[in-house]
């Protein structure tokens, strides 16, 4: 009895254990040319050369290691109201330029050496834009970049109305969105219970 209902708790908690928004990470290696003034091309690259990926639970100074490599990096995140101005930066490290995507659509691509330096002072070396009249719902931040060496700590952050930036993450405020971690883990316990039950049935 005990068995089942740890189980049924692993379930639980699983489903609930989404908070705020779901950052998912992928690099590969990449050595060959950047700066690419089309940013569908440099699009394309990115995603022809990354190969791993891991859940991230913040990505306020986040250490990504892509020494001669490529980072694509997606930000899902819920809006709770529609209507509200939403803005958004991010410091990053690509030697070999880097481009920002909101729900697909291009705002932002610069094909010279980016490094934020740990602040948003110098124009071109981070990206910042305003998305005005945000609607509610699901939306997705996607990052593209390519560096040769000595990749740096990155950060991506968002401002509503005009408010303090904040940097996405599991602890961000914003409505929970679901992630591959809590799904396996769900279909984890329902498995067990599933076992558990069929036990049951024999005895």
């Amino acid at each position: 009895m005990k068995k089942f209902a740890a189980a049924i708790s692993l379930a639980l908690v699983a489903g609930a254990a989404s908070a705020g928004s779901a950052i998912l990470i992928q690099t590969g290696t990449y050595t060959g040319p950047g700066l690419f003034s089309d940013p569908t091309t440099f699009q394309s690259t990115v995603e022809g050369a990354v190969t791993t990926s891991s859940w991230a639970a913040s990505y306020d100074n986040l250490p990504v290691s892509i020494n001669n490599g490529a980072l694509e990096a997606t930000i899902k995140f819920g809006a709770v109201t529609g209507g509200d101005n939403w803005t958004f930066r991010s410091g990053v490290d690509f030697g070999k330029g880097g481009s920002i995507y909101l729900d697909g659509v291009l705002e932002q691509s610069f094909s010279h050496d980016m490094w934020w330096a740990y602040s948003y002072d110098t124009a071109g070396q981070y990206f910042e834009f305003t998305a005005n009249g945000l609607s509610a719902g699901t939306h997705t931040l996607t990052l593209y970049g390519l560096e040769n060496c000595c990749s740096g700590n990155q950060q991506t952050q968002f401002s509503i109305n005009g408010g303090n930036f904040v940097s996405f993450g599991t602890n961000d405020g914003l409505p929970a969105i679901p992630e591959a971690q809590n799904a396996a883990m769900l279909l984890a316990g329902l498995g067990l219970l599933g076992t558990l039950a069929r036990r049951r049935t024999r005895a």
